[in-house]
């Protein structure tokens, strides 16, 4: 009897809200690629796990030895959306639409699962026509082995997919749609990793108030590291906390 690979799909849960930092370091952690420019607002985190437990195999030499000869690999996805708490819930609705083409995409990469296992030739030499007799000793390492394989196999495809789906046209368009569709006033608090929330209107209002020792802000509602600094300075300069974050007392100096 032929090694059977079956998968299946653990339904996904809502997403989780983190901290704009929290997203960032998860991005980095996934070698997430961002286009230029951009502040990563959401991360979607898919997970393998490989059940071994129905695999098969024979022994010889009074069990000294062991090779698999049959048997079932099951493997589950299980995927988590993560979204910055700093945006708005109307971004966040957009935010999480763009994030579920990721889980879309996943979704398509386990059913490929099985052809891409059984064109690994180590996967090959030990589960699909082994040939060789392993020392017994070296049955828990066979198995580390496998789960290798299974992820490195997973997340060369997985990483490849969200290269494509993350393009910067891709974030340009979702951009877009956070600032026509959540419209203009400002949000009461906003701080970096936000969209819309009228910060074209906070841009606008930074470059409208000079003196500044930074270049003037692109107009993108997109609330990242340049503005970031930028609204640090014009605290600093107003005798304000310079924490970055746009409040009532910022606002108010702003005169928006």
């Amino acid at each position: 009897m032929p090694l059977t690979i079956e998968t299946a799909i653990t339904p996904i849960g809502p997403p989780v809200l983190e901290d704009p930092t929290t997203i960032e370091d998860m991005a980095r952690a996934q070698g997430s690629n961002i286009p230029r420019g951009s502040t990563v607002v959401g991360i979607t985190v898919p997970i393998i796990r490989s059940d071994q437990t129905a695999l098969q195999y024979h022994t010889r030499n009074r069990g000294t030895e062991f090779r698999f000869n049959t048997g079932t690999l099951r493997l589950t996805l299980r995927q988590e959306i993560h979204l910055s708490r700093a945006l708005s819930p109307c971004a966040q609705t957009i935010w999480l639409q763009h994030e579920h083409k990721h889980v879309h995409d996943n979704e398509q990469i386990i059913g490929q699962m099985d052809r891409e296992l059984r064109a690994d030739q180590e996967f090959i030499d030990i589960l699909v026509t082994p040939t060789e007799w392993r020392p017994r000793a070296q049955f828990n390492q066979t198995q580390q082995n496998i789960q290798a394989i299974v992820g490195d196999v997973f997340e060369r495809l997985t990483s490849a997919a969200a290269a494509h789906q993350d393009s910067a046209q891709e974030y340009r368009r979702t951009e877009r749609q956070v600032r026509l569709r959540c419209g203009h006033a400002v949000a009461r608090i906003v701080r970096q990793g936000g969209y819309g929330q009228g910060i074209d209107i906070i841009q606008n209002a930074l470059n409208n108030s000079p003196p500044t020792l930074l270049p003037l802000l692109k107009v993108d509602g997109v609330f990242g590291p340049k503005t970031d600094a930028r609204v640090r300075e014009f605290q600093r300069r107003h005798d304000l906390n310079p924490d970055g974050i746009v409040g009532p007392l910022t606002r108010r100096a702003l005169g928006i």
